[in-house]
C-alpha cells in the first residue's frame, strides 16, 4: 500500500464515514487511495471501520481501508487528514443547545455561546492533533470539517505550521437553492458569497452573462428556508447563509426550541439505530438509516475539495482559508469564507463582490470576536474570554458576557 496515496479521518468511527468511503470508491478520477480510520471508541470503529471495507471493495479504482485507536500511526506519512472530530460527543452537542437558554438566549453548536463552548473544548485536542501532524506528516493538508470550523482553523493556522483549508456544505445549499428559484442548471449560474463560516452572504448572482440579484431579491419568500424577513435582506441587497437566524431573529429561535428536544438528542437516537444496522456482516451498501442522516458534505464538498488538490483540477469552491489582503476590510489573519480556485499547488482566493456596509460591520464584529476567543483559549485567557463574549452578536451585555464565562470555563 506504500504507493497509494494515504488519506487519514480523525473521528473516522463517526457512523457518517461510510459515505465518506462510498463516495470515494464511485469516483474513477483519483488515484489508488488508502483510508486509515482513526477514533476513540474501538467497539464502534470495528463497526464502521467493517462497512466501509465492504464499500471499498466496489470500488473500480483500488481504495483500502483500515483503522486504528492510534493517532500518531493513523497519521504517519498520510499526505491528506479530513478533521471530523465531536469532541464529548453528542452528549456535548446537547448542552451547548440547551445551556443558553438559561440566559434567555437560543442554542446552537456553531454560533452564540453554544458555539464558544463547542470551541473551547475542541480546539485543544484538535491542536494536539495538529502537533502530531506536524512531527509525523508535516507535507499533508488538513481538510477541517469539524465545527465551529472557522476557529478551528484560525487555531491550526495560527499556532501550528499545518497547512489547513475549512469546508462545508452550507454555501453549496445556499448557491443550489438561488439556482432553483431561477430555473437554472446549477452548473450555469455564477454566486458570488461572502463572509464567514455560518455568517456569509449572497451579494452577486450572475446567469447568462446578466446580473440576477435583482429577481432574486425580488422573489425571495420562494426561496426555502428563507432565514431573515424578505423586506429587510431587499433593503439590503444581500442573502444570508441560514445560521444568520440565530442573529436576526434570536427570541423567535429560542421559543421554537424551548419545550423541544435538541437536535443532538434526535441524532444520538439515529446514531443508535444506524449502529445496529451495522451489526449485519453481510451489509454491502448504505443502509437506510444513514441515508437519513444526510451526509451530503461528503459528496458536496469534502471529495470534491480533495480530489481537485489531487488533481490539480482549478475547480472553484467556496473554502475557508486566512483572508491575506482579499477581504480589505477585514483582518489578514482572519479566516473568511468566500470562493476559492483550488489548485494542487494550493488555494486561490477570489476578490469578492462588494458588500453591504451592514454586513462588512458584522463580519468585522465576527472577526474580532472569533480570533479573540481563539487566542483566549489556546492561551488560557479568561480575560480574552471576556473580550470575545461580549463581542458575540446573541450576547447583550456584560452581565450576560460574565455569566455565561463563569458557566463554560473551566475552573483553575
Amino acid at each position: 500500500m506504500a504507493d497509494r496515496l494515504k488519506l487519514a479521518v480523525l473521528g473516522g468511527s463517526s457512523v457518517a464515514s461510510p459515505q465518506l468511503v462510498e463516495v470515494l470508491a464511485r469516483r474513477t478520477d483519483r488515484p489508488p487511495m488508502q483510508v486509515t480510520l482513526i477514533g476513540r471508541a474501538a467497539a464502534k470503529l470495528d463497526r464502521v471501520a467493517a462497512v466501509c471495507t465492504h464499500l471499498a471493495e466496489q470500488a473500480h479504482v483500488p481504495l483500502a481501508v483500515n483503522a486504528t485507536i492510534d493517532p500518531a500511526r493513523g497519521l504517519e506519512g498520510s499526505r491528506y487528514v479530513l478533521n471530523q472530530v465531536r469532541v464529548g460527543g453528542y452528549d456535548a452537542r446537547a448542552r451547548d443547545e440547551t445551556f443558553p437558554h438559561a440566559f434567555d438566549l437560543p442554542g446552537e453548536e456553531t454560533v452564540g455561546p453554544g458555539g464558544l463552548a463547542n470551541a473551547l473544548r475542541t480546539i485543544p485536542v484538535v491542536m494536539d492533533y495538529c502537533h502530531l501532524i506536524e512531527k509525523l506528516a508535516p507535507e499533508s493538508l488538513l481538510i477541517n470539517l469539524t465545527n465551529p470550523n472557522s476557529f478551528i482553523q484560525y487555531a491550526a493556522l495560527t499556532y501550528t505550521r499545518v497547512a489547513a483549508v475549512g469546508v462545508c456544505d452550507s454555501p453549496i445549499g445556499l448557491a443550489q437553492s438561488v439556482a432553483r428559484l431561477l430555473g437554472a442548471p446549477m452548473e450555469e449560474v455564477w454566486v458570488g458569497y461572502v463572509g464567514m463560516h455560518h455568517s456569509g452572504w449572497v451579494t452577486q448572482v450572475r446567469w447568462k452573462g446578466r446580473e440576477m440579484m435583482p429577481e432574486v431579491l425580488a422573489r425571495l419568500e420562494s426561496l426555502p428556508g428563507l432565514p431573515v424577513e424578505a423586506d429587510l435582506l431587499r433593503a439590503i441587497g444581500a442573502i444570508p447563509a441560514s445560521y444568520l437566524k440565530y442573529f436576526y431573529h434570536p427570541r423567535r429561535m429560542l421559543e421554537a426550541q424551548r419545550g423541544s428536544a435538541p437536535r443532538a438528542e434526535q441524532l444520538g437516537r439515529l446514531e443508535a439505530r444506524i449502529l445496529a444496522d451495522y451489526e449485519d456482516a453481510r451489509l454491502q451498501h448504505i443502509p437506510p438509516s444513514l441515508e437519513q442522516r444526510g451526509a451530503h458534505w461528503y459528496q458536496d464538498i469534502v471529495v470534491p475539495v480533495l480530489l481537485a488538490h489531487v488533481n490539480n483540477s482549478r475547480s472553484t469552491f467556496v473554502l475557508n482559508l486566512a483572508n491575506g489582503s482579499v477581504v480589505p476590510w477585514l483582518p489578514p489573519q482572519a479566516i473568511v469564507e468566500l470562493p476559492a480556485v483550488v489548485t494542487a499547488h494550493g488555494f486561490y482566493p477570489l476578490q469578492p463582490a462588494s458588500a453591504p456596509p451592514e454586513v462588512q460591520a458584522m463580519l468585522r464584529m465576527n472577526a474580532a470576536m472569533e480570533m479573540l476567543w481563539v487566542e483566549a483559549v489556546v492561551e488560557g485567557s479568561r480575560e480574552k474570554g471576556l473580550r470575545a463574549m461580549i463581542l458575540n452578536p446573541l450576547v447583550q451585555d456584560l452581565d450576560q458576557a460574565r455569566g455565561i464565562l463563569d458557566r463554560i470555563w473551566p475552573a483553575k
